[in-house]
C-alpha cells in the first residue's frame, strides 16, 4: 500500500516492488475484501488513498519501523550473524567520502556486509523514502527536501575542471568556459541547474564565436572516476572535485585547467535519513566514517589549493 500511495500508481507501484502488476492489483482487492472496504480511488492524478487507507498506511509505516528496529536488535544480539547495510549515493560521493568511511567498516564492523548503491543524485531521496536504504549522500544544492526527511550538510568540496597533461589548454595563462567548449566535454547525465546554466552560456559563447564541439556533452557517463580515465586518452574536458582528481594530479596523468574558479563549480554533498527513524550501530558507525572523511577530505582539498595560490580554497 505504501508504494502505491507514494507512487500514485499501481503500474510504478509494482515495477519498484518487482511484481507484475496484475498480482498487485489482486493482492489490493483481497487485502480490501478483508477490510470490508475501498483503500485507494481512482482520478486523473492517478489513485489517491481513501480515509482508510490512509488510516491503514499510517498504522502500516509504524509497524515497519518496529520490524525494522527489532531486525537490527536481533541481528546485534545474535552477534555472529551477518547483517545488510545498504547505503545509496550520487557518485561524486560514493566514489570519494562513501569508499574512504567503507574502507573503514570492514574492520570497524566486520560482521556487516555493506552494499554501496551508487546512482544519479537525483534518485537518492526515493530510494530512502522507499525503503531501499537507510542513509542517503547526495548534492544538496536545489534540494527541497521532502518533510519525512531529515537532512546532515557536510563540508562543500571545491570543483576544478581537468584535462590530460599536455591538453592545449594547459599552455594558456587563463582559460575560460567558452574556451573549453571548443573541446570534448565529459559529464554526467543531470547536474544542478546552477551548474547546468554557466555551461549552457558558454557553449552559447563558444557557437558565437564559431568554436564549439559538435556534441555537447561529448560523453555521458554517471562515475567520475571513468571520466578521468578517458581525460588521459583524449582532448576531453571534465569538471571534477579537487578531492577526485588529487590522485591523478599528484601523478601527473592530469592537470587543473587555469579557470578562474567559481563557487557554482563546487559540490554541496549532504546525508539524508528517514526523519524519525533510530539507526543501529553499523549504520551510526558509518556515518561517524563519513564525517570522519569529509573532515580530511577538506583539509586534503585546502592543502592542494593553497599549494596552487588560491589560498581562499578554490573558490
Amino acid at each position: 500500500m505504501k508504494a502505491i500511495d507514494d507512487h500514485g500508481s499501481l503500474v510504478r507501484a509494482a515495477r519498484v516492488l518487482g511484481i507484475a502488476q496484475p498480482a498487485l492489483t489482486r493482492a489490493l482487492a483481497r487485502l480490501e475484501d478483508r477490510l470490508r472496504g475501498k483503500l485507494f480511488e481512482r482520478s486523473r492524478r492517478g489513485v489517491i488513498a481513501t480515509d482508510l487507507g490512509r488510516a491503514i498506511i499510517a498504522e502500516g509505516s509504524a509497524i515497519l519501523e518496529s520490524l525494522e528496529k527489532l531486525d537490527r536488535h536481533l541481528a546485534e544480539a545474535r552477534g555472529t550473524q551477518i547483517a545488510d547495510l545498504n547505503i545509496m549515493a550520487g557518485a561524486y560521493m560514493a566514489e570519494t567520502l562513501c569508499l574512504t568511511a567503507a574502507a573503514g567498516m570492514l574492520s570497524a564492523f566486520p560482521a556487516t556486509r555493506l552494499r554501496l548503491l551508487v546512482a544519479n543524485w537525483t534518485e537518492v531521496p526515493a530510494a530512502i523514502l522507499d525503503r531501499d536504504a537507510p542513509i542517503g549522500f547526495m548534492d544538496l544544492r536545489g534540494f527541497v527536501p521532502d518533510p519525512g526527511l531529515a537532512v546532515e550538510r557536510l563540508r562543500s568540496q571545491p570543483g576544478i575542471f581537468v584535462a590530460r597533461t599536455g591538453h592545449p589548454l594547459a599552455q594558456r595563462g587563463s582559460v575560460s568556459l567558452a574556451d573549453m567548449m571548443a573541446y570534448p566535454l565529459a559529464f554526467i547525465g543531470r547536474a544542478p541547474r546552477g551548474v547546468q546554466a554557466p555551461l549552457v552560456a558558454a557553449r552559447e559563447e563558444a557557437r558565437a564565436q564559431g568554436q564549439p564541439h559538435p556534441a555537447f556533452p561529448a560523453m555521458v557517463h554517471e562515475s567520475p572516476t571513468v571520466m578521468l580515465k578517458l581525460l588521459t586518452q583524449s582532448d576531453a574536458v571534465a569538471a571534477v572535485s579537487v578531492i577526485l582528481a588529487l590522485e591523478g594530479l599528484r601523478q601527473g596523468s592530469i592537470i587543473a585547467l587555469p579557470w578562474q574558479r567559481a563557487p557554482w563549480a563546487s559540490i554541496h554533498p549532504g546525508i539524508i535519513t528517514l526523519r524519525n527513524r533510530a539507526l543501529g550501530a553499523a549504520e551510526q558507525g558509518f556515518l561517524d566514517l563519513i564525517r570522519k572523511a569529509d573532515q580530511q577530505a577538506e583539509e586534503e582539498a585546502l592543502a592542494w589549493c593553497q599549494a596552487q595560490g588560491v589560498p581562499s580554497g578554490c573558490g
